[in-house]
């Protein structure tokens, strides 16, 4: 007589594959693969942005997905800092900042030949940055909320103080030809649309 056992087949599931990327505005993404997850996702989780990709999902639609809903999360985290929500936590946002505005900032004094002394990340509300007479340059950490030419704009705006301590002609001459003839256009943008 033959007999014959029912087996049970165990499916196992690929383990989590993690990737990150560093944004200029919201710092290190990290991109998990999750067999459970059914969508792409994305969330702010424990200081940085986490993008969820299902069992049969890739890292370039996830990237896409990221791209796509970037400027949301920033308007909403722009939203609760207005509101000086509790949620909002500014040592989080504080050093976000430091890691990705200074790094942001020498690039562009490379790429226009500026020169300066030091870069200081504070807290505040009541100018985007500032340049001392000594080439230091101090930068708000709510910056990390503008659209990103929104925040070239303002560092290309400090670094021409470097050059011209004041806003004569010979000023907005040198930051139009660093932005492309936009500067008055990027200011009148800041001016009406974001306030601190």
């Amino acid at each position: 007589m033959w007999k014959f056992c029912k087996r049970k087949i165990i499916y196992h599931h690929p383990v989590e594959k993690i990737k990150t990327i560093n944004d200029s505005q919201l710092g290190e993404v990290v991109f998990r693969k999750n067999a459970r997850a059914k969508n792409y996702i994305i969330r702010l989780q424990n200081e940085k942005v986490k993008v969820t990709i299902p069992l049969y999902g890739n890292y370039t639609r996830a990237k896409e997905f990221f791209l796509e809903n970037k400027q949301k999360l920033l308007q909403k985290i722009q939203e609760q800092t207005t509101h000086l929500s509790p949620e909002i936590d500014e040592n989080v946002l504080r050093r976000k900042a430091q890691s990705v505005l200074p790094t942001q900032l020498a690039k562009l004094a490379v790429l226009h030949g500026f020169k300066y002394t030091d870069v200081k990340i504070r807290k505040s509300r009541s100018r985007w940055g500032s340049c001392s007479s000594k080439k230091i340059i101090n930068l708000s950490f709510y910056l990390l909320l503008l659209p990103e030419h929104l925040i070239e704009y303002v560092l290309l705006h400090e670094l021409c103080h470097t050059v011209h301590l004041n806003h004569s002609p010979a000023f907005w001459a040198l930051l139009n030809q660093c932005t492309q003839n936009k500067a008055r256009e990027f200011r009148r943008e800041l001016r009406k649309n974001y306030k601190l």
